[in-house]
């Protein structure tokens, strides 16, 4: 019985749509924060209800984001998802999701975290790494294999500098296997131009 009410309170079923359009000025009047470079989901910051202009629905503050046009953004930095919006022509479709105890914006946290497969959250993972990987090379202890290439296939560490990674925040996930470490660096953090 408690596997029911928990599929019917799983976030899945909760998600929110919107599209929201740009003013005059072709602002959206909605801030954005988080981001993988910041080790979070991006979230929904402050929301300028006076000046905000909806087709759809609504937006409420710290509602994590999930796509923008049919595009999974979990896992992107900031930067990547303004450019993604600067792109979308009005209006700006919109997925969002309250935060509740297994999702929420810390991406470190939900990354450790073991489901089902093919559950929605195995594939919100899978979303994630893929979009991390893009943006950030993973790294590992062992030494290179034949065809590897050092800073594209991962970065090789010592385990001292890979412990000092994990020591200072960067790793958003790390495990290891046969006496290697292997960690998700966050992404690189950028300026955010014409948000």
């Amino acid at each position: 019985m408690s596997k029911v009410i928990q599929k019917k309170h799983h976030w899945i079923h909760k998600v929110n749509e919107c599209a929201v359009i740009r003013d005059a000025c072709g602002e959206l009047n909605v801030e954005l924060r988080g981001g993988a470079e910041n080790g979070e989901f991006p979230y929904i910051g402050e929301v300028r209800e006076d000046a905000v202009l909806y087709q759809d629905g609504k937006l409420c503050e710290g509602e994590l984001l999930l796509e923008v046009e049919g595009l999974s953004v979990a896992g992107l930095p900031l930067y990547d998802i303004y450019t993604v919006m600067k792109c979308c022509k009005d209006p700006i479709r919109l997925k969002t999701v309250r935060q509740g105890n297994k999702l929420n914006k810390d991406l470190k946290r939900y990354l450790n975290l073991r489901f089902q497969k093919s559950s929605p959250d195995h594939e919100l993972q899978k979303i994630i790494r893929a979009n991390l990987y893009r943006h950030a090379v993973p790294c590992t202890t062992r030494p290179p294999r034949d065809g590897e290439v050092p800073g594209v296939d991962y970065n090789f560490l010592s385990e001292e500098d890979f412990l000092e990674l994990e020591e200072n925040g960067t790793l958003l996930e790390i495990g290891t296997y046969e006496g290697n470490y292997y960690g998700t660096p966050k992404p690189p953090r950028q300026p955010i131009i014409g948000q």
